[in-house]
């Protein structure tokens, strides 16, 4: 959605402003909706959490454990499965959306279809949180640490002589830098992880980092 500072702050004021999160799993989108969505007031409509409790889950584990990892047998059709749930999910998130909201997408959102993603672009203000390469080790980790459910598209390409964790970390540079670009072109404004999970950072000094910059 474009819009010039004076558009974005004048929503902002009359609580008509509908933002939309994008951005990798585990990089911070879920933690500054909520943050924003609570100091402000706006209605947060998380997509993830439409999709498992569609599935009957009850928690975002269950959903991971439910999408599994690459090399487990009946992935590639879970993870379809995923994308099509998403872009339902994602339909319902948006006609659910009535003044000032939050769209807390999943990481996948790139691969859902092309036309619902220009739809959020035009009917949402979209925040890219970027991943950086020093967030990298830990994106990794997180992966297996931190659940949660992952598409990996064709970016998973095992080597025989590695395991299945250390194919998982050989993989995940590669599934990084093939969404960043896909996540930019997405976004009308983009901010680093380091920036929105400092935590010295108010509310009012991310809600000024958010709007544009004319």
């Amino acid at each position: 959605m474009k819009l010039s500072a004076k558009q974005f702050l004048k929503q902002h004021e009359d609580k008509t402003l509908k933002l939309a999160f994008v951005g990798m799993s585990n990089i911070g989108k879920s933690f500054t909706a909520r943050r924003f969505a609570g100091h402000f007031d706006y209605d947060l409509i998380e997509v993830d959490k439409l999709i498992w409790e569609r599935l009957g889950h009850d928690t975002m584990e269950e959903f991971a454990d439910w999408q599994g990892h690459p090399y487990e047998d009946g992935y590639a059709e879970r993870e379809s499965l995923s994308i099509e749930m998403e872009t339902h999910a994602t339909i319902k998130a948006i006609e659910d959306s009535n003044g000032a909201t939050i769209l807390d997408t999943t990481g996948s959102v790139i691969y859902v279809d092309p036309a619902l993603r220009r739809r959020i672009k035009e009917e949402f203000y979209v925040i890219h949180i970027k991943a950086e390469m020093s967030d990298l080790e830990r994106l990794k980790w997180d992966y297996f640490d931190n659940p949660k459910p992952l598409i990996w598209g064709n970016q998973y390409r095992p080597k025989a002589d590695l395991t299945d964790r250390e194919n998982i970390f050989e993989c995940y540079p590669r599934l990084l830098m093939s969404r960043a670009k896909e996540y930019a072109n997405m976004a009308d404004v983009t901010v680093t992880s380091k920036f929105v999970l400092n935590p010295n950072l108010t509310e009012d000094e991310l809600l000024l980092a958010l709007k544009p910059s004319r």
